[in-house]
């Protein structure tokens, strides 16, 4: 009866540790988020990048993959599965680029010396928009394993991009000194 107080004691300092470090990773990815963004990065960035998104999930390719399969081939499971893979290699990285991006929208609206108060509801507006398509990514990820109906990320892509265009004549709309 002696146990219980010290294994619920042991319990609770690894849940902490646990809650402890996972709030250290987190500081942690978002210190190299606000390191990364500059404006040589923004004026090389382009959600276009991400275009070949759009055919990952979607079922073009899944017919060759059937005629290979008769044949001999690789199984249509490892190909699904690998693609989706992938889609979540590019959706980690769209999401830290979305991050960025973000960062950088609020430094020029801080930056700006008038009332940019419909600046900010409009990034608010933009990034709850980018964060319902993740949303509907995630879901079609996961469509996808269930092994329903092919789909692409045009959704997701084309909210990087308008949030993109929006922060390009944000920043071109700022006084900047001239060197």
């Amino acid at each position: 009866m002696t146990m219980v107080p010290f294994i619920v004691g042991i319990l609770g300092v690894a849940v902490f540790a646990t809650l402890l470090a996972s709030i250290f990773l987190k500081t942690e990815r978002f210190a190299k988020v606000t390191q990364g963004f500059d404006e040589k990065w923004f004026e090389d960035f382009s959600a276009f990048r991400y275009l070949p998104m759009r055919r990952l999930l979607n079922g073009t390719d899944e017919a060759f993959v059937q005629r290979l399969q008769q044949n001999g081939g690789g199984t249509l499971r490892e190909f699904r599965a690998e693609r989706r893979m992938l889609f979540r290699l590019y959706l980690k990285d769209l999401q830290s680029d979305f991050a960025r991006l973000s960062l950088g929208a609020k430094r020029a609206i801080l930056a700006a010396t008038e009332d940019q108060s419909n600046q900010v509801s409009s990034l608010i507006r933009l990034e709850w928009n980018f964060r319902k398509a993740v949303w509907m990514a995630h879901g079609q990820l996961f469509l996808h394993a269930s092994g329903f109906s092919p789909s692409d990320a045009t959704g997701l892509i084309d909210a990087l991009q308008h949030f993109e265009f929006s922060i390009r004549e944000s920043y071109l709309a700022l006084d900047r000194p001239t060197a």
